[in-house]
């Protein structure tokens, strides 16, 4: 019985998602032009991953070590 409740909750999330993609995909094309603001998301996490990774270099090399 869990699985049909299972299959249920699955069928109804795909359900929910394309709608979203529809209403997302309407904005876009009324608006005519891309959303800004996922430029500078991807722009910010970019700069938040390049940031770890030299925090990460450096605590490998030594420079971070904990005292």
């Amino acid at each position: 019985m869990h699985s049909h409740y299972l299959f249920l909750a699955l069928d109804l999330a795909r359900e929910r998602a394309a709608e979203a993609d529809r209403y997302r995909l309407a904005r876009l094309a009324q608006s005519g032009e891309p959303a800004r603001v996922g430029l500078i998301r991807r722009t910010v996490a970019r700069a938040a991953v390049a940031i770890a990774r030299a925090a990460d270099e450096r605590a490998l090399h030594g420079e971070l070590a904990v005292r």
